[in-house]
């Protein structure tokens, strides 16, 4: 089966690996794309996202220098000795130290403020609100620290009888978060102990993404990809040093890429028209190409199988139709050829079975003449007459060649002649024959049972000295007839049977044995497989010759 649609399944074997090829290699290299367009976007976001943090803690850089600048200022060093100064000269020194402070604050282009505490007075020198409580300051306390209360970031810096408090509000981190909102870009300043700093409309997946990244957070900077709710967000974060808080940024992964899984689907839906494509190309060379392939192997096959009437009938409107042509053609000229080669056959085998008839009909008659011969020296004119007559009767039935079949009855009419002029001859001879009324119109070969009625006349009967018994009965068999022959002779062994049975298997070397294998020829010539000659020893206590004759004859290959 597979061999006939090889063509077929190459093709189609092909077409697959080709779009198998495609689809590999683009979704390799859309993989690769999409690999270095992430790499590409988490880097962005990451320089975005440092600068952001390098410029807040530059911010918060500059405060620090603006305190220890403080530090060697004149007046703030005046503070000092505050305590000696007259009540004029103190009010006249904070004014100077407010109007710097000021101006330092101003300078720095950030939201911040400075106060001022003077540990010899006991009071804020310079203060950012009303009511401020004397700072407690320890060694632990020298970072940045949030102050809920008043919702502002502070530091102290220690001097000799002087603190110095630096303070900016949180929304500082709050603009720095809003100002770093970019399109799908998100931004949140996330703190280890929890706390966060968002937009006011940050998106509702920022505190699952807040709590998927906490899990991954190194000490400096770094990205990953998340997954919340089914989606999967780029996260890019720094640490900011000097405050001790994260930036965050994270985006999307599907947005961002979204330009190329546009193309992507697009490439996809080619593939599918084009695998569509493929399927409608394979169906029109299935029926334009392997179809009428399988019609020419049908015809073909049927051609080895010896029908040499098989027509291709189909139109291909194509170049099949040609072919299609030419087959038929051929197929007409071998089917000629063949009947010219069988009628030639035809006419082979009548020149046989008219040559293996003509070398019996002398045989006969010679018996014939011989009997006669007798009988006229004997002045059995009786007999002679007699013998007349059915030699007449028999000549005018053998002599007509270009009939070589008969029907039974006939033949048995020559059987019946024959034996009457054998019984005249001897008048011990006895004879029965029986066949049935419907066996009477069975074709069969003229003179193929009376050579075996002779030879069991000649072999059988003459040998003895008291009377003798043919029997001839005629019944139907499976593949056809079995024609009997039986005698009261003096019959064979059954060593002489296969012997018999071996010489007649042979071409006669001399006229010995010829009646036998010209009858043997004529049975192989019909039916080399349900037509033969059976010997075997009689009930009657002669020879029993049984000729099988088929009436549907089988095919032979090798008719010589």
């Amino acid at each position: 089966m597979r061999e006939k649609y090889r063509t077929f399944l190459s093709m189609v074997a092909i077409t697959f690996i080709m779009l198998a090829a495609v689809l590999i290699m683009y979704t390799f290299s859309v993989q690769s794309s999409v690999d270095t367009v992430q790499k590409d976007i988490e880097t962005n976001n990451l320089n975005r996202v440092q600068f952001v943090v390098n410029s807040l803690d530059q911010s918060l850089d500059r405060l620090n220098m603006l305190s220890i600048s403080m530090e060697t200022d004149n007046s703030i060093a005046l503070l000092r000795s505050v305590d000696v100064m007259s009540s004029y000269e103190q009010v006249q020194l904070i004014q100077n130290i407010a109007t710097r402070v000021n101006l330092q604050s101003l300078s720095e282009g950030w939201n911040n403020k400075i106060s001022i505490y003077s540990t010899l007075l006991k009071q804020w020198i310079i203060s950012s609100e009303m009511g401020m409580k004397a700072p407690i300051v320890n060694s632990n306390n020298t970072g940045w620290h949030f102050d809920k209360a008043s919702d502002k970031y502070y530091k102290y810096k220690v001097m000799p009888q002087t603190i110095i408090r630096l303070e900016f509000p949180r929304s500082n981190l709050e603009d720095i978060v809003e100002n770093s909102h970019q399109g799908e870009n998100e931004s949140v300043f996330y703190n280890t102990n929890g706390d966060s700093i968002t937009r006011k409309k940050a998106s509702p997946v920022t505190s699952n993404i807040v709590k998927e990244i906490a899990k991954h957070l190194q000490p400096t900077s770094g990205s990953e990809t998340v997954s919340v709710n089914e989606e999967k967000y780029i996260v890019n974060y720094v640490y900011s040093h000097q405050l001790g808080w994260y930036l965050i940024d994270f985006m999307p992964l599907d947005r961002a890429l979204q330009p190329i899984r546009f193309t992507q689907i697009w490439f996809y839906a080619s593939c599918i028209m084009l695998f569509i494509a493929g399927i409608t190309i394979i169906v029109v060379l299935f029926r334009k190409v392997q179809i009428p392939i399988l019609a020419l192997l049908k015809g073909v096959r049927l051609l080895k199988h010896g029908d040499f009437s098989y027509r291709i009938q189909r139109e291909s409107s194509n170049e099949f139709d040609f072919l299609y042509g030419q087959f038929n053609d051929m197929a007409g000229q071998i089917e000629d050829l063949i009947e010219k080669v069988y009628k030639e056959k035809i006419v082979a085998r009548e020149a046989v079975l008219k040559q293996l008839q003509a070398q019996i009909n002398p045989h006969f008659l010679y018996n014939c003449l011989f009997f006669i011969n007798n009988m006229t020296r004997l002045g059995n004119e009786e007999a002679v007459t007699a013998m007349t007559q059915n030699l007449a009767e028999y000549f005018r039935y053998t002599t007509r060649l270009d009939e070589p079949m008969t029907t039974l009855e006939k033949e048995m009419g020559i059987i019946r002649n024959y034996l009457k002029i054998q019984s005249l001859r001897m008048d011990r001879l006895s004879y029965q024959i029986e066949f049935p009324e419907e066996l009477k119109t069975v074709p069969i070969p003229k003179l193929l049972i009376q050579p075996l009625v002779e030879n069991s006349i000649i072999h059988g009967i003459e040998t003895k000295r008291d009377s003798g018994v043919i029997h001839v009965s005629i019944k139907r068999i499976e593949h056809g007839i079995c024609i009997r022959i039986d005698d009261d002779g003096k019959g064979m062994s059954t060593n002489d049977i296969h012997a018999l049975k071996a010489r007649i298997s042979k071409p006669p070397i001399d006229t010995v044995g010829c009646a036998l294998w010209n009858i043997s020829e004529r049975l192989r010539i019909h039916d080399p497989v349900n037509s033969h000659l059976e010997f075997e020893q009689s009930p009657l206590g002669g020879l029993r010759v049984q000729l099988h004759w088929s009436l549907e004859p089988q095919p032979k290959e090798n008719m010589e």
